[in-house]
């Protein structure tokens, strides 16, 4: 949806900035507002990439996370991981790491993932074989 409005508002803005003699030499033509609606349309032409992928994928040796706020999807290897935190009756998962440079984390919209539930139980089942507990401080679940 958001897709649509952003692609209605930018060809209402090329049309006036084609046309009228004010679009041509007012505010359309300065180079600002250019770099603003082209970083729109990047930031959309990458969330609507994004969609196109899973956002999250369990492998034997690594989990894959691709996060929409982010250029890139993280991998991380499964012994890597140092825990995870999430809210409970929440939405996101952050998953903490360890990489050479120190602990990193990446944090996941749980909603945005196909199939949510089997993934929570896939993920909860990995980190238990791997020796991780379940600790609730608060309303986090670690």
């Amino acid at each position: 949806m958001s897709i649509l409005v952003i692609t209605a508002v930018m060809t209402i803005l090329v049309i006036v900035a084609r046309q009228t003699p004010g679009g041509r030499w007012g505010w359309a033509s300065e180079p600002a507002v250019q770099l603003y609606l082209l970083a729109l349309w990047g930031g959309s032409l990458k969330i609507v990439l994004t969609t196109l992928r899973p956002a999250a994928e369990l492998a034997e040796e690594e989990l894959t996370l691709r996060p929409v706020h982010q250029l890139r999807g993280t991998t991380v290897r499964w012994s890597q991981i140092s825990g995870t935190e999430q809210m409970t009756g929440g939405d996101r998962l952050i998953v903490y790491f360890d990489r050479g440079r120190g602990l990193r984390f990446v944090a996941l919209n749980l909603n945005l993932i196909r199939g949510r539930r089997d993934f929570e139980r896939a993920l909860e089942s990995r980190l238990r074989s791997a020796g991780f507990g379940e600790k609730t401080i608060d309303r986090s679940r670690y």
